[in-house]
Parts: C-alpha cells; sequence; structure tokens
C-alpha cells in the first residue's frame, strides 16, 4: 500500500501544484507580451494626436481638416466644443490644463486633446488593440487544457492499477472456484505490490490446508481401519473363546489396538497444534553447534555408529529452541530408524546460510518420492511393516523448517550411499561475544 499512497501523492502534487505553475507561467507571458502589444502603438499614438492637436489649435479653420479626414477607416476625427464634451469634471480639468485624456470602452480607445485657441475638444477614436476577449479566449483555452492534461495523469495512473486489480479480482474468483493453484504474477512496478504478495502467501497457505486436510483424511482412513478392524475381530473372537488363556492374549491384543489408536489421534491432534504454533514462536539466537549436540545426547543408537562433523566456529541462526529441537530430532530420529549401521550428522556454514546434512547407509529413497515423503502420512512402502509409526516425523520438519524461512531437500548420500536431508537456515549474525560464547 505505501507504494499505491506515494505514486496518488505524486499525481496529485503534480497534477495540481505543477500543471497550474506551468500554466500560470505561460499565461503571465502572453498577458505581458500582450501589454507591451497594446502599450507600444498607444505610445506612438497619442504623440500623433499631441501633434495633430498642436497643428489644429494653430490653424483659422480646424473644421476644415476635420471635414477632409476620411470616414472609412478604424481611425476617426471629431470636434466639439469643450462645452458639449461629457466629460467628468475632473478629468476635464486636466484636459483643460493640457494633459491628454484616453479613454477605452468595449470596442474602442479615445484620445481627447483641447485646443485652447478654439475651446474645442478635439476627439481621436481607435480600435481596441487588444480586447478583453483574447485574454478570456486564452484563460478558456488554458483551463480546458489544464483538465486535459490532468485527465491524462490520471488515466495513466489509473491503467496500471486497474489492470492489477482485474487480475487480482480473476485469479481470486478462479481460486474461489476450486483452481488452488492460481497465483498472481508480480510485477517489479506496481502499485499494490504488498497485497498481491500477501495473496500469494495466503493462497499458498489455503492449499497446503486444503492438501494436508486431504492427505489427512485418505491416511486417517487407511490408518484407523485396521485398528478398528483388529479390535472388531477381537471382540468377536473374545465373545467365543472360553479358554482364560487366549481370552487373555486377545484382551491384550484388544489393548494394543486401542493404544495405537490414541497414538494415532494424539498425533494427529499435535500436527493440528502445528498450525496454531505459528504465531507463538519465540525466537533468539541459536548454537547450532550446541543444538545438534543437545539432540544427540538423549538418541539411543542400539549398537549403530554415529558421526557428528560440527562446524569449525560457532553458528547461529534465529529460531525457537524448542521447535528446533523437534526439527533436528525427527530428522536423526528417521535416519536411525532406516539406516543399516552408519549416521553422519554435518553441520557447515556459508555466507548466509548454515546447513546440516544428516546421512545414513539405508536403502535411500527413490528420486521420484522426494516430494512425497515429506508430506504427512508418507512411508517407504518397503518399511511399512516393520517400522512403527504414522508417517509424521518428517512433515513435522517440513513444517517447522517452514517457519524459519528455511529449506528441507532430500537426496542421495555420496559417502555413506543411502538417504540424505539437507537442511538450510538462514544465518543470524551475532555481534555480542558473550552471545557466541555461549
Amino acid at each position: 500500500m505505501r507504494n499505491l499512497t506515494l505514486s496518488l501523492l505524486a499525481v496529485v502534487l503534480i497534477a495540481t501544484m505543477g500543471l497550474g505553475w506551468m500554466f500560470d507561467a505561460l499565461y503571465n507571458q502572453y498577458s505581458e507580451q500582450s501589454e507591451l502589444n497594446q502599450n507600444d502603438p498607444l505610445m506612438v499614438l497619442e504623440p500623433l494626436g499631441q501633434n495633430m492637436a498642436d497643428t489644429l489649435n494653430s490653424q483659422p479653420h480646424p473644421n476644415e481638416f476635420i471635414t477632409d479626414w476620411p470616414n472609412n477607416n478604424a481611425y476617426t476625427l471629431a470636434l466639439t466644443s469643450i462645452n458639449q464634451t461629457l466629460i467628468p469634471p475632473a478629468l476635464k480639468n486636466d484636459l483643460l490644463n493640457g494633459k491628454p485624456l484616453v479613454l477605452e470602452t468595449d470596442t474602442d480607445l479615445t484620445l481627447y486633446y483641447y485646443l485652447a485657441n478654439h475651446a474645442s475638444v478635439l476627439m481621436l477614436r481607435a480600435p481596441m488593440l487588444n480586447p478583453n476577449r483574447d485574454n478570456a479566449d486564452l484563460r478558456l483555452v488554458l483551463t480546458s487544457l489544464f483538465y486535459f492534461v490532468m485527465l491524462l495523469l490520471m488515466v495513466a495512473w489509473l491503467a496500471p492499477l486497474a489492470l492489477r486489480l482485474l487480475a487480482l479480482r480473476k485469479t481470486a474468483k478462479l481460486f474461489g472456484e476450486g483452481q488452488l493453484n492460481q497465483r498472481i504474477s508480480v510485477g517489479s512496478i506496481s502499485y499494490i505490490k504488498d497485497i498481491e504478495t500477501e495473496f500469494n502467501h495466503m493462497a499458498e497457505r489455503i492449499e497446503a490446508l486444503v492438501n494436508d486436510v486431504k492427505l489427512l483424511s485418505s491416511a486417517v482412513s487407511h490408518d484407523l481401519r485396521t485398528p478398528l478392524a483388529r479390535i472388531r475381530f477381537g471382540i468377536d473372537t473374545l465373545q467365543e473363546e472360553d479358554d482364560p488363556v487366549l481370552r487373555k492374549r486377545y484382551e491384550q491384543r484388544i489393548s494394543d489396538n486401542v493404544d495405537e489408536m490414541v497414538d494415532l489421534v494424539e498425533t494427529l491432534l499435535n500436527y493440528a497444534r502445528l498450525d496454531q504454533a505459528m504465531i507463538s514462536l519465540t525466537k533468539s539466537a541459536v548454537n547450532v553447534n550446541d543444538l545438534v549436540t543437545h539432540c544427540l545426547k538423549n538418541k539411543t543408537c542400539d549398537g549403530r555408529t554415529l558421526n557428528y562433523l560440527p562446524a569449525a566456529t560457532p553458528c547461529f541462526i534465529d529460531g525457537d529452541q524448542a521447535y528446533l529441537n523437534i526439527l533436528i530430532n525427527n530428522l536423526v530420529q528417521n535416519a536411525l530408524q532406516y539406516c543399516k549401521q552408519h549416521v553422519t550428522i554435518e553441520v557447515f556454514m556459508q555466507s548466509d546460510t548454515v546447513s546440516i546434512n544428516i546421512s545414513d547407509d539405508g536403502p535411500g529413497i527413490a528420486p521420484d518420492l522426494y516430494a512425497t515423503m515429506l508430506q504427512p502420512f508418507t512411508r517407504g512402502e518397503l518399511h511399512r511393516q516393520t517400522i512403527k509409526g504414522f508417517g509424521m516425523g518428517l512433515a513435522i520438519a517440513t513444517r517447522v523448517t517452514k517457519w524459519h524461512h528455511g529449506t528441507l531437500t532430500i537426496g542421495k548420500s555420496d559417502t555413506l550411499g543411502g538417504a540424505k536431508f539437507s537442511l538450510t537456515l538462514p544465518k543470524k549474525n551475532v555481534k555480542d561475544a558473550s552471545i557466541a560464547q555461549q
């Protein structure tokens, strides 16, 4: 929204202040030029009329010159008595004192000169050199041009915004119709870039939740059906069995199946609570070497070899200690479950990231299963019956990784030959030496 506000403010300032100043300058320049054009002929016309008045004042019969003056042009002469001239007294006194008088009407100019020898007034009438209508036309033209340019600026500003809003509306409509893969292509220049980015984040979040619901529903229907079928079969068998030893055995099996269902429900609830945990992360500077060391202390290897290679220097990430422990524990436990003998954990630091590689010498994972193995209720088909679990460890690890703006990828270990899980998290620069020593 910041880009939208700044661009709107810029358009308003340019349209009002910039254009207004430019057109005012044009009008003032034209007006000054018009005044000069008007004053220059008037400065010529006044002395000419004064010379003509002086000449007629010295002539014995000035009326003869007035009679011979052609009346078919724009300039006319007239001679009237001073007493018959309708001029205000104040102006008449100036005229009697020898000052020429210039009166202006809507259509012409009239110059008055006093002929003292004849007690008459010479009137020279000339056309208006710069009618007011010219300025009125100029103001109309400039005003129309001002609003036209302002309209162009507003259209130029609104067109990209309208296109982005239409694209947002179209994408939102398709997304609402069930096409959850719809996203908005966020351009480098956009007034509503923040809204588009947030919409894409929201769409990704909703799509992930819907996919989780689909996976959970399919997995729950499968994993719950098996213990329920066993419980039902056990109850039917128990009703027909009279041998106390067999009855005790069947009751224990039913109890084990109930425990399995309880574990499954608790796993589902814990996974569902992970969505709510995003708003309560308590992040701090976490030493990755110490984090992995702490997680490995509580691991039971059962004769398997666990090789830990920490980073040469302390490296830190910004994260929640509790959930990072869950993340590392799940990855290490997964490697210990599927390895044959060896598991290697390596921590190394790059320019802006900290990476943790967890490799094992197990059977590995097929490349076409890399993406699906990170989804909930997904386990390797070869070990589904031999290894107990619900396939939630990697899904929880993936979600915690996203909370910390990192990436979790699956590959093949070049040294051990089994699977390799690569966890990459943004590095935190710690300037406090006391924190670094911890």
